[in-house]
C-alpha cells in the first residue's frame, strides 16, 4: 500500500475509533452536550451504579476527556493529510464532499495496487450488489451461490454519506442522479419509485467512483483501463470525466 494512503487509513480508523468512544461515554456522564427531543433523561440509580463501575475501570470522566482530545487531534491530522494527497484537488471541487468524507473513500479504498480494474474497485466498495439486493451475476468458478442476499447489505456508512450527498447537494453529480432516475422511471414505470431512486443514486455513485478510481491510479503512475467501465456505464458520448463532476461555474 503506498504510504499517503496508509497513513490516511490509519488515521481515520483512529478517528472512528476516538469518535465512538467518546459518544458512547458522552450518552453516559454529559448527556447535555446531545440533542434530545425534550430534555436529557434523568439518570437513574442503575445508570449511576454502571458510572461509578465504568471510573472504577478506568472509563471515567479523565478517559472520556481523553477520547474527545484524541478524536479532535485526528480530526486535525485527518485534514492534513488529506489535503496533500492526490485526490484532493478532485474532491475539494465536487459538491459536498468534503475532507472527512474524502479521508472515508481513501481509506475504504485502501490499497489501490490491488484494484487493476474499476469493476474489482466497485467491488471492494460494496457496489456490487444491486438495489433490489441481488448480485449482478455469478461469480465465475462459484457454486451455490445465492443471488437474495440480505436487505440492502451494500449500505455501508460511507457509501449511504456519499449518497446523501448526491441527493441533496446540487451540483454535476445531483444533474446525473436525476437523468439517470428518469431513465429508469421510463423504463420501469410500474416499478416502485423507490428502486427507481435508488438505482439512480446508484449510477451517479458508480460514475464518481469510476472518475476517482481513474484519477486515483493515474496519480501513482498505474494503469486505469476504462473500456469495460464505460461500456457498462452506457455514456452517450465521449466518456465522462472527473471534471465534468465538478460543481458548475
Amino acid at each position: 500500500m503506498f504510504k499517503a494512503d496508509e497513513g490516511i487509513m490509519r488515521c481515520y480508523m483512529r478517528l472512528e475509533e476516538y469518535q465512538r468512544q467518546r459518544l458512547w461515554l458522552e450518552r453516559l456522564f454529559h448527556p447535555e452536550k446531545l440533542k434530545w427531543k425534550d430534555a436529557p433523561p434523568p439518570i437513574t440509580e442503575t445508570k449511576r451504579i454502571r458510572i461509578d463501575e465504568l471510573a472504577q475501570m478506568g472509563f471515567g470522566e479523565e478517559y472520556y476527556q481523553k477520547m474527545l482530545t484524541g478524536e479532535q487531534e485526528a480530526d486535525k491530522h485527518l485534514q492534513e493529510l488529506v489535503e496533500i494527497h492526490p485526490l484532493w484537488p478532485h474532491f475539494e471541487r465536487i459538491n459536498g464532499i468534503a475532507y472527512k468524507l474524502a479521508g472515508g473513500f481513501i481509506a475504504a479504498g485502501g490499497d489501490i495496487n490491488r484494484c487493476p480494474t474499476v469493476s474489482s474497485f466497485w467491488k471492494g466498495m460494496g457496489l456490487d450488489v444491486l438495489p433490489d439486493g441481488t448480485v449482478p451475476r455469478k461469480i465465475r468458478g462459484a457454486r451455490n451461490v445465492e443471488r437474495k442476499v440480505p436487505a440492502l447489505p451494500h449500505v455501508t456508512r460511507l457509501g449511504e454519506q456519499i449518497r446523501q450527498q448526491i441527493n441533496r447537494t446540487h451540483g454535476n453529480l445531483h444533474e446525473i442522479y436525476l437523468r439517470e432516475k428518469a431513465k429508469y422511471l421510463a423504463k420501469y414505470p410500474e416499478r416502485q419509485r423507490h428502486y427507481n431512486h435508488k438505482a439512480g443514486l446508484r449510477m451517479a455513485q458508480k460514475l464518481l467512483y469510476a472518475c476517482l478510481w481513474k484519477e486515483w491510479r493515474e496519480a501513482y503512475n498505474l494503469s486505469a483501463p476504462q473500456a469495460y467501465a464505460f461500456a457498462i456505464l452506457m455514456h452517450e458520448s465521449e466518456p465522462i470525466t472527473i471534471k465534468d463532476l465538478y460543481d458548475q461555474a
